[in-house]
């Protein structure tokens, strides 16, 4: 895999060398990029890794992160990108999964994740009992794992192209000279995709936040005409300092979890626009948008042309033309159709999808989200996570006049008495994958150590 058939001028081809790449307090041009790009994969060359090799990247999120990830590409590596914000022992679990030759630290002496570092130290391993590439993928993420392990989703760099293209093909996507604010972390698909790579084909500017704080994410959307975000970064914007204004902003989009109705509201009414959507997996990539946010936040939009899906029992599939999975056997008696095993419906009129559940967490009727919904409409309650099918149990944080509440009595009134959640746990705080997302397994919960607060715990109506 070389650099033109890849990363390199296919890629960068829209790009002014002199012009701005990327942004985090210091600026980088494409010229800088490039060049950056050259010397690292030179020098990760001379550690011995070759075409095939399989490499992890994990660290210190930053422009030099980018750059091993680009070098290793240019390389023919498949590179295995790691959350920056995994344990140890997860990170030592994914690696015994996927096996690398390689493992590449990226600025290991910060220990906090949540910063931006422009650049910082590179350390390669090699690793012992390593295996070469048994795939043709060129990139390894991670599902976020909020409702079991997580799995691993293999991209080739065709993949990765077409993708980049589709994205491309929407109209209100960045353009050149734009700046797309991008506050999550590269190791997430849409970050990587849909922030980075469509940039670069484009030759847009990425502004990276100086780190994860309210502040500083304020400060690199307050000069950015795009952002692409999480919901938690769309709930930090909505209650920033006073004061605070995104004057250039015209699109903002949201990916990765369920955006909550008062999060858009909120974002909406303070700024002017509409918060859209953008649905994916990590082993199929972007699925469908809504970024206008015509359809609400309930909507995951209309599939992206080009992407064929179809729902089967309730479940929104997709078609993808060869097994995303790097580690594991696929069977093609399916013939391409992988499931999202995300319950959904479509409007006839428009196509938009609706999301409804997930397959197989129906209680007597009532899909969790639904539930969880309600749930989170209570003046008391700030989060809210809901589990089944059996028991189907509620985990709920809010404030302290939370325990006095009747959330069973609540439920009931507009649910319905089959629909109310066998038990309620009240937890200061719900517990999150690496990733950020809410955990929706029970094995990780307790693995976590989770416990409920006396009060409501194992309560039954």
């Amino acid at each position: 895999m070389s650099d033109e058939a890849w990363w390199g001028d296919r890629l960068l081809a829209a790009a002014d060398p002199q012009a701005v790449w990327a942004r985090s307090g210091s600026a980088v041009s494409f010229g800088e990029l490039r060049a950056e790009t050259t010397r690292l994969a030179h020098t990760l060359s001379c550690h011995g890794i070759r075409p095939g090799a399989t490499v992890a990247v994990h660290g210190t999120p930053s422009f030099t992160q980018l750059w091993c990830v680009f070098a290793l590409w240019s390389i023919g590596a498949q590179v295995i990108l790691l959350e920056p914000a995994l344990g140890r022992a997860e990170r030592a679990a994914l690696l015994e999964l996927s096996a690398p030759q390689f493992v590449i630290g990226v600025g290991e002496r910060h220990d906090r994740a949540d910063l931006f570092v422009p650049e910082c130290e590179v350390l390669v391993r090699r690793r012992r009992g390593g295996l070469p590439a048994r795939t043709p993928h060129c990139l390894v993420q991670f599902s976020s794992g909020t409702t079991g392990r997580p799995k691993a989703g293999g991209r080739t760099a065709a993949s990765l192209l077409t993708e980049v293209e589709r994205l491309g093909s929407l109209p209100l996507m960045p353009g050149t000279g734009e700046r797309v604010a991008v506050p999550e972390p590269i190791a997430h698909s849409f970050a990587l995709i849909g922030g980075v790579l469509h940039a670069l084909a484009v030759g847009a500017t990425v502004v990276f936040p100086a780190s994860e704080s309210s502040a500083a994410v304020a400060e690199a959307v307050a000069r950015s005409h795009v952002v692409l975000g999480r919901p938690h970064h769309f709930a930090m914007l909505a209650d920033a300092a006073a004061g605070t204004a995104l004057p250039f902003l015209r699109l903002a989009v949201s990916g990765g979890d369920t955006l909550p109705a008062e999060t858009a509201g909120a974002f909406a009414r303070r700024y002017g626009v509409l918060v859209g959507q953008a649905y994916g997996t990590t082993e199929t990539g972007i699925v469908s948008t809504d970024l206008a946010g015509v359809y609400g936040p309930e909507s995951i939009g209309v599939p992206v042309p080009g992407v064929r899906t179809r729902v089967t029992a309730g479940a929104l599939q997709v078609h993808v033309p060869r097994s995303p999975h790097p580690y594991e056997p696929w069977p093609r008696q399916d013939g391409g159709w992988l499931s999202t095993y995300d319950l959904v419906t479509r409007d006839p009129a428009t196509g938009a999808l609706w999301l409804r559940g997930r397959a197989g967490q129906t209680a007597s009727g009532a899909q969790l989200l639904d539930i969880e919904a309600v749930l989170r409409a209570h003046r008391h309650v700030t989060e809210a996570v809901v589990l089944g099918p059996d028991p189907v149990e509620a985990h709920v944080a809010g404030t302290d006049e939370l325990a006095r509440a009747d959330l069973s009595a609540w439920c009931r009134r507009f649910l319905g008495e089959q629909a109310v959640p066998r038990r309620f746990h009240m937890v200061p705080e719900l517990a999150r994958s690496a990733s950020g997302k809410l955990l929706r397994d029970r094995d990780r919960l307790h693995e976590r150590g989770w416990a409920p607060r006396p009060g409501l715990a194992g309560r039954r109506r």
